[in-house]
């Protein structure tokens, strides 16, 4: 093995279809377990079948016949998750609610998400909490192994209410039901049960409903958009499939204290907490994904009435009544400090937050990028390096249902693996720039090297 730079994981690459059935050992290696993040170095790693068989200090190494892989000056932390984003595979920048993505194929935009969970994975994101139809199917394909991509934990369509938030009212009734590309129309409670149980049918892995608006030119998230009977009843039948999770898109007071009744597992966004709500988050163990970046600087992304926003344009009002209403300064920054005092609530009563970009198409957001944008805006607003990595592993594989299988390196666990030339938790830029990764590993079996897939 030629352990020259830029080549030390050459005999990864050379056999990485026979590691998936084999032994491999990483020696000499400095490892960040994603628990307590404390560096431990001279450490062996041992691999078999994609999982993580064995850690120990070299000092207690024997070696045998598995093949061993000499990492020294390397460390190894967990994979990153995001525990929010749709991998929509579609291509605009919000105008008219989401019609410039309706109105392609949806075999393009299926193709196109490939892509994205791709782009991710280059990150160094090797699990994906997806709100999508593709990631229904993406998970399939990734988890046959015949190309490199992310572990894809499915929620498919969230449900949401007809005309409410991910609705395109612009748009046929009929053709959105048909086409619409993360959200299915779902109204009454039988009818919720239903679509739980459709979407539960095409294999997901969690449900995810919309119970408030979202901002969008045809909805506000001032509205409640779910009856607490139409909650129950989506948080009911998705519980009956047991390991079944719910998380549910939460932007007002009253309905996080809905959800929470009715027994959600984890609060999307969340930026009208207060401590009563925080308090019983914690206590039940409901996770807080805040998207924090998206929500701080929605107003930098946002166009409003009277404003030249760059991104995300948004229509005139949808309602008449409001069409000559517009927003102020004052009530802008009176949303970015409810949204940054909930998130600080939230810490301080120690609510579980994983991490969520909740990017939905490019070139809205990009993918990957708006990800680690989520990381740095974590500890801009108060979290330690170490509470931000964890939300990045150890939370949000909690968030995924997934704590069993990811988010540490822990024996048993699976083989998702980053690999740096220096600590990043003490050089946060390591872990945020994509060229600071040296190699992901997904399964036990070398993915990418160097910011290119590695096959």
């Amino acid at each position: 093995i030629q352990q020259t730079e830029g080549s030390v994981l050459l005999f990864i690459i050379e056999r990485g279809e026979m590691m998936i059935e084999g032994r491999y050992v990483l020696t000499n290696i400095t490892i960040i377990n994603g628990k307590n993040n404390r560096a431990k170095p001279d450490m062996f790693l041992k691999i078999h079948d994609g999982n993580i068989e064995e850690i120990g200090p070299m000092a207690n190494y024997v070696p045998s016949a598995s093949r061993e892989v000499d990492m020294s000056g390397y460390y190894a932390m967990p994979g990153l998750i995001d525990a929010h984003i749709h991998l929509a595979g579609g291509r605009g920048c919000g105008l008219w609610g989401d019609t410039e993505i309706l109105c392609e194929p949806k075999e393009v935009r299926a193709m196109r998400s490939v892509y994205e969970a791709q782009k991710m994975l280059k990150h160094g994101f090797t699990t994906l909490r997806d709100i999508s139809w593709n990631g229904l199917y993406l998970k399939r394909i990734f988890h046959d192994k015949v190309m490199p991509g992310p572990k894809v934990i499915a929620c498919g369509p969230g449900l949401a209410r007809s005309g409410g938030h991910c609705d395109s009212p612009q748009l046929p009734l009929e053709f959105v039901k048909k086409n619409h590309f993360w959200a299915i129309l779902s109204d009454g409670r039988e009818e919720c049960i239903k679509n739980v149980r459709r979407v539960l049918r095409e294999g997901a892995d969690q449900i995810k409903f919309w119970a408030t608006g979202g901002n969008w030119g045809t909805d506000r998230i001032t509205d409640t958009h779910y009856s607490q009977e139409e909650m129950n009843a989506i948080c009911e039948e998705a519980h009956r499939i047991a390991g079944t999770m719910v998380c549910a898109h939460c932007e007002t007071e009253e309905t996080i204290r809905m959800a929470l009744k009715a027994g959600v597992d984890t609060i999307e966004h969340g930026e009208e907490l207060n401590e009563k709500l925080a308090e019983e988050m914690s206590q039940k163990g409901v996770i807080l994904v805040p998207t924090l970046y998206l929500l701080a600087n929605w107003y930098d992304f946002v166009k409003t009435p009277g404003s030249d926003a760059p991104k995300l344009i948004r229509p005139d009002a949808f309602l008449y009544r409001e069409a000559d209403t517009l927003l102020t300064d004052q009530e802008k920054s009176r949303y970015h400090k409810q949204v940054i005092d909930s998130f600080h609530l939230a810490l301080k009563k120690g609510v579980k937050i994983a991490l969520g970009s909740d990017t939905v198409y490019e070139p809205a957001c990009e993918y990957g990028e708006q990800s680690m944008q989520e990381l740095k805006e974590l500890i801009k607003q108060g979290m330690s390096i170490d509470q931000a990595i964890k939300s990045a592993t150890e939370i949000a594989a909690q968030a995924c249902g997934m704590a069993h299988r990811v988010g540490t390196i822990e024996p048993g666990k699976a083989a998702d693996l980053l690999l740096f030339k220096e600590n990043p938790v003490e050089n946060i830029k390591m872990l945020t720039d994509k060229d600071n990764i040296e190699y992901v590993i997904v399964d036990g079996k070398l993915a990418v090297e160097h910011g290119k897939l590695a096959w």
